[in-house]
């Protein structure tokens, strides 16, 4: 029985120290973001890229990228379409809601024709560091078609994302000048489990 006993405890104490070694990980990799307070809105991530001659490209004072993990990496994102991750990111930004944590992340995804495509993505993870859900807050591109969004994380936890779209390639009978915007909205809610729910109106 005492046998038992001491085997039963060795077990807990074991995971008891996989659980603080998963914590200390997670504290510690905190240190490549900065903390921000809510509501954050996509008007702070305007002066992490610029228009050059070539394209898109990320601003120079940019962290230093990290690798995704194996999980991250095979995750993908809500509203993630039509784009390719590369194995790398620059840690941004890092929030607490509801006792969850929520890193922000910039990446330059690729995009069709292999077009750059700056994004800002969230990922949410549990007291032991694992990974619960993931969301695609804002993306630019240029190409045939603009892409750009706009977004608002609330203090209540809601998400506002208003996608755009613009035709910049016309055929010769249509009218150039008719640069229409066509824009979607998109709600979440994050919730108490760390899960981006969709509202629905």
């Amino acid at each position: 029985m005492k046998f038992f006993e001491r085997f039963i405890i060795i077990c807990l104490l074991s995971l008891f120290s996989v659980n603080m070694a998963f914590s200390e990980n997670l504290n510690s990799d905190l240190r490549y973001y900065h903390k921000i307070k809510l509501p954050y809105s996509s008007n702070e991530l305007k002066k992490y890229y610029y228009w050059g001659e070539h394209g898109l490209y990320l601003s120079p004072n940019m962290p230093f990228p990290l690798r995704f993990t194996n999980k991250e990496f095979s995750f993908k994102p809500k509203l993630f379409e039509d784009l390719t991750k590369t194995t790398f990111y620059f840690p941004h930004c890092y929030f607490y809601h509801k006792n969850i944590l929520y890193k922000g992340i910039i990446q330059m995804a690729i995009g069709e024709n292999d077009e750059k495509v700056f994004t800002f993505q969230i990922y949410s993870y549990d007291n032991n560091g694992n990974l619960l859900d993931t969301i695609l807050l804002y993306k630019i591109k240029n190409g045939e078609i603009s892409y750009w969004n706009d977004f608002v994380i609330k203090p209540d936890g809601k998400i506002l994302i208003k996608q755009h779209q613009q035709q910049n390639l016309f055929e010769p009978d249509e009218n150039p000048k008719d640069k229409k915007v066509y824009t979607t909205e998109n709600k979440y809610q994050m919730s108490s489990s760390g899960i981006f729910n969709t509202i629905k109106d």
